[in-house]
C-alpha cells in the first residue's frame, strides 16, 4: 500500500444517520414539551464524539450491525467530528439561551442544527459545505 492508498479513518453512514435521528427527536421533544434541559443529553453524547472522537450513541448503535462496518457506505470520521462540534455548539448556544430566558436565541440555536439535520438526511450535508470552504480559505490564506 502506498501513502495514497492510506484508508481515511471512517464511520459507517447508518450510524452517522442514527445518531442524526436521535439528536433530531430530542430537538423536537424540547420543542413539544419546552424543556431545553432535554437537549443536555445531544450536548453530552455528541460533544464526547467532537471533543474525544468517542460518541457513546454511536457506539450502542453498532452493536446491532449485521454486516462488518466495511460493507456500509462511510463518512470521514473528520467530517462527522466537525458536523458533531457544530451541532454541539448550537445546542449549547441554545440551552444557555433557554436559561438565561432568551427565547428567540433557543429557538435560533435549534432551528439551525434541526435544518441541518433534516438536510443531511435527505442527503445533502451541510457541515460539509462550511468545512470545504473552510479549507479552501486556509489553503488561499497559506499560499498567500
Amino acid at each position: 500500500m502506498t501513502q495514497t492508498d492510506t484508508p481515511v479513518p471512517s464511520v459507517p453512514l447508518p450510524l452517522v444517520r442514527f445518531n442524526t435521528w436521535v439528536t433530531l427527536a430530542f430537538v423536537v421533544v424540547s420543542w413539544l414539551t419546552g424543556q431545553a434541559w432535554i437537549l443536555i443529553l445531544p450536548i453530552v453524547y455528541n460533544g464526547l464524539g467532537a471533543a474525544a472522537g468517542w460518541n457513546p450513541l454511536i457506539v450502542l448503535a453498532k452493536q446491532f450491525f449485521n454486516r462488518p462496518p466495511s460493507s456500509y457506505v462511510s463518512e470521514e470520521k473528520a467530517q462527522l467530528r466537525f458536523n458533531l462540534t457544530l451541532s454541539t455548539s448550537m445546542l449549547a448556544a441554545a440551552l444557555i439561551s433557554a436559561l438565561a430566558g432568551w427565547t428567540v436565541g433557543y429557538y435560533i440555536f435549534t432551528i439551525m442544527p434541526a435544518l441541518a439535520m433534516i438536510a443531511m438526511l435527505a442527503g445533502f450535508c451541510i457541515g460539509c459545505v462550511i468545512r470545504y470552504r473552510w479549507q479552501q480559505y486556509r489553503y488561499s490564506k497559506s499560499k498567500a
